[in-house]
């Protein structure tokens, strides 16, 4: 960490991010209430499937099953398969990357010209999603299990690279500030390690649970941890 470098306190962020809505309307005749619950009722079961069959094993078909439509509703509303899976991606994606906006935003205002404390950082990125998947919102929950599985698939790397790429590199660009003097691919490698972390407390496969012999499981706990130990790897960097 930079000497001087403020040492902000946690940054509290909302533990239950707002349900999205579907994307900005196209110019056009107003969409009725009817086709909006409907719209809603094909993202949330098709979230549901992607994220417990992955891409491949999902289909148009399954989704339409599920949201109790006719197989040609789907394409009516969303087009093909890909136009779907990235629309309910995106829509959650944004809401996200908003949050972690608005707290970078609100970081540099407290640091004013000095570069922002490691864990403010850490925090600012890793709290949005970490408080969604904690939320009691069942799509919220389906969509942090969908990222888990997203980050290991070549469809994943795209897709995450194209809604998250921008707000990374924010970021990115402010770890670099925070460690002057390391090398940037270094700093890219420790926020890929952050993210990789960061998904995998909300994986939920019952491993830790196993090699500690508890059966519960706490995300805020847990959650804590990861800050103080991504934190920690960052500032080793800075010795390096």
């Amino acid at each position: 960490m930079v000497d001087g470098s403020p040492q902000l306190n946690k940054l509290e962020i909302d533990a239950q991010p707002v349900t999205p809505m579907r994307p900005k309307k196209s110019l056009g005749r107003p969409k009725s209430g009817s086709t909006e619950k409907t719209r809603e009722r094909i993202l949330f079961e098709a979230e549901r499937l992607f994220a417990e069959g992955g891409y491949d094993g999902t289909s148009i078909r399954n989704v339409a099953k599920a949201s109790g439509l006719q197989i040609q509703a789907i394409g009516y509303h969303f087009g093909n398969k890909e136009s779907l899976f990235q629309t309910v991606v995106g829509r959650r994606a944004e809401i996200l990357n908003a949050m972690r906006d608005e707290a970078l935003l609100e970081l540099r205002k407290q640091a004013g010209d000095k570069p922002i404390a490691l864990e403010a950082l850490v925090r600012a990125y890793v709290r949005p999603f970490i408080a969604s998947a904690n939320s009691d919102d069942k799509g919220w929950q389906n969509f942090a299990a969908l990222m888990g599985r997203l980050a290991n698939s070549p469809l994943g790397t795209a897709t995450i690279s194209k809604h998250y790429n921008t707000v990374a590199q924010t970021y990115v660009d402010e770890f670099q500030r925070a460690l002057k003097g390391v090398d940037k691919a270094a700093i890219v490698n420790g926020v890929m390690f952050m993210v990789a972390s960061m998904l995998w407390i909300c994986s939920d496969t019952g491993r830790s649970s196993e090699l500690t012999g508890s059966r519960a499981t706490d995300m805020e706990s847990d959650y804590e941890h990861l800050v103080n130990y991504t934190v920690a790897g960052f500032a080793a960097l800075g010795k390096g």
